[in-house]
Formats: C-alpha cells, structure tokens, sequence
C-alpha cells in the first residue's frame, strides 16, 4: 500500500471517531469505530491499519487508536 493510500485509511478512520464522538466515552466510541471497521473494511485496509498501529498509529485520533489496538487483539 502506497503512502498516500495509508494516509487516506488514517483520514477515514479518524473522520469516523469524530463522527461517533459523541457516542460516550472514548471506550464506546472506540467500539463503535472497531464494529464499522470489522463490518465494512476490506482485509487487507484492516492489515494495514494493524500494521500501521504497531508501527506507532502517531496520526490516529486516540479512539480510532484504541479500535485499532482493539482489533489486533482480537486477530491474534
């Protein structure tokens, strides 16, 4: 995946914690965001997510960090 295709999958799932930020508390909102993401992301976006989040995640909104970490816990 290119860069410019990773910024993109940080700008989408940023966009969707702020969408659902006012869902509750950053807990909810991040299972919110890990639900929209398992539902709806191709395997390999949610590859690369998970890949960008060991990697640091420095640009994800701290709930769309949580999801992501989330998510990996999940997979393994």
């Amino acid at each position: 995946m290119s860069q410019s295709e990773m910024d993109r999958l940080v700008q989408m799932i940023n966009q969707i914690a702020i969408n659902n930020i006012s869902a509750g508390d950053e807990n909810a909102v991040a299972e919110m965001i890990a639900g929209h993401v398992q539902k709806f992301w191709s395997r390999r976006m949610k590859q690369m997510l998970g890949e960008y989040t060991e990697q640091g995640g420095e640009e994800l909104h701290p709930a769309a960090k949580l999801a992501a970490e989330k998510l990996l816990s999940q997979a393994a």
